[in-house]
């Protein structure tokens, strides 16, 4: 996501993205979310350790501009609306990037991408907005599905 992943702290994660963000924080974890992007943090050692990253891409169907943090519309432009897995299937296979149909037991379809540890969580039923929709993407600190 513009470059951060997992591995940057909640300091390198706000420098890029701001201030203006809503934690969500116990004594062990820490979210934080950017608005469309959440990032996630464990308490190892002393010290903040990232988990995961997700992007919350059913928020386009309700929020406003300002769902999309500034430094990502002003990198990428307007999010008019949803975005369809369609849209990024194509723009993923044009690039040679694979995705792998995984089971997920609800109504939302769920894919790999192995070389970036990402899954794709798709709309498959009523339950979670219009079928086709993306609904999420998410890293995995764990590289397993």
């Amino acid at each position: 996501m513009l470059g951060a992943d997992r591995t940057w702290s909640p300091e390198q994660v706000a420098e890029l993205f701001g201030d203006h963000y809503g934690d969500n924080r116990s004594r062990r974890f820490l979210g934080r979310d950017h608005g469309l992007v959440e990032f996630f943090w464990e308490r190892a050692g002393g010290r903040w350790a990232g988990t995961h990253f997700s992007v919350q891409a059913h928020r386009l169907r309700s929020g406003g501009p300002e769902t999309v943090n500034r430094v990502i519309r002003d990198r990428y432009g307007v999010f008019p609306g949803p975005v369809t897995f369609d849209e990024v299937a194509a723009l993923l296979a044009a690039r040679d990037v694979p995705l792998v149909e995984v089971p997920y037991p609800d109504e939302i379809r769920t894919y790999w991408q192995p070389a970036a540890r990402i899954m794709v969580y798709v709309v498959a039923g009523a339950d979670y907005g219009q079928a086709g929709d993306l609904y999420r993407v998410a890293s995995s600190s764990t590289g397993i599905p």
